[in-house]
């Protein structure tokens, strides 16, 4: 199966390849205050992925992972797309890199 999907990730100082030195609780509070401001149309998911992502496919490509297929991802991100419906944002969510927002597109 493939998917396509868009990102934010929210790096904190305990995650591997940190590149923030804030907390966990603080970077999860950051995400969903974002995922808030996304669904209530303040900012784009795209603008919000090009400003805050610590993932480079953030201000590449406003957050854009392009078409994956099965086992491209880590386990645990690919069940998070795969419970999202097109065109939705999921909930955030931690993974050993960060905490991610994903908007998924197909």
């Amino acid at each position: 199966m493939k998917y396509r999907c868009s990102h934010i990730l929210l790096s904190y100082y305990e995650a591997e390849a940190a590149s923030s030195t804030r907390t966990l609780g603080e970077a999860f509070a950051e995400a969903e205050r974002l995922t808030k401001q996304i669904k209530q149309g303040k900012i784009s998911f795209q603008d919000c992925a090009a400003k805050n992502s610590h993932c480079a496919s953030g201000p590449r490509n406003g957050g854009d992972l392009g078409w994956k297929d099965d086992f491209e991802m880590p386990p645990d991100f690919e069940r998070a797309v795969k419970s999202i419906s097109i065109g939705d944002i999921g909930e955030p969510f931690v993974t050993n890199v960060g905490v991610h927002i994903i908007l998924r597109t197909g």
